[in-house]
């Protein structure tokens, strides 16, 4: 089995959507944007969202970060807390610790808020350290994914996989070197899939705590 697992949080931990989604949604109304077809999960849910409302919905640099900013103002204080741990993946990350398994989370949400989030929904005590970028901060998933990697120290080949459920997991776990396993009760779909295929492929939490326990 592996001995050190990274896990993202957003699709991969937690069901996050609801929240993410309407505090999107308070951001364009701020804005005086229109929501019309921008509020798909597999848009909004995963990818840094300074660079969805850049590269995504069009907007400027300036006016990005407004929308960030309106984000933040409904996220930090409600939308973080619309959310919930996957059924079994609590239960999971406890068995993992009980088997020796180091468990760690690497995400492109702010640390502060993934941090907040782990502890409010009990994953907190099982997992060793919590990575993401600063509030506003532009860190990609493999800056985050080494920052995880640094504080472990000597990892030899095949001892650590990254668990995620987006392509910015797969481009982060090959720019690390690391084996990857895409979960398919996340935000990914079968065509992303496809363009930035996994190692591996799971489609329950179940058929994930298996696989990393056999390997």
């Amino acid at each position: 089995m592996y001995k050190y697992v990274l896990f993202d949080l957003d699709g991969t931990l937690t069901d996050s959507k609801e929240g993410i989604i309407k505090s999107v949604a308070y951001a364009l109304h701020q804005l005086g944007e229109t929501t019309e077809g921008r509020l798909d999960q597999h848009v909004v849910v995963g990818p840094p969202l300074l660079t969805t409302f850049r590269e995504v919905y069009g907007f400027s640099d300036e006016k990005a970060k407004r929308a960030y900013g309106y984000f933040q103002e409904r996220y930090s204080t409600l939308g973080k807390f619309e959310n919930r741990a996957f059924d079994g993946v609590v239960p999971m990350l406890r068995q993992f610790g009980d088997k020796g398994i180091r468990c760690f989370v690497a995400t492109s949400k702010p640390q502060v808020h993934a941090e907040a989030i782990c502890q409010k929904f009990g994953i907190a005590p099982y997992v060793e350290k919590i990575a993401g970028p600063a509030v506003g901060g532009t860190d990609s998933k493999a800056d985050i994914m080494k920052r995880i990697l640094t504080h472990i120290g000597t990892v030899q080949t095949g001892e650590a996989v990254m668990v995620g459920d987006r392509r910015f997991d797969v481009i982060g776990a090959r720019m690390t070197g690391m084996p990857v396993i895409l979960v398919g009760f996340g935000y990914g779909n079968e065509a992303e899939r496809q363009e930035f295929p996994p190692d591996i492929f799971v489609e329950t939490v179940e058929d994930l705590k298996q696989t990393i326990l056999q390997y």
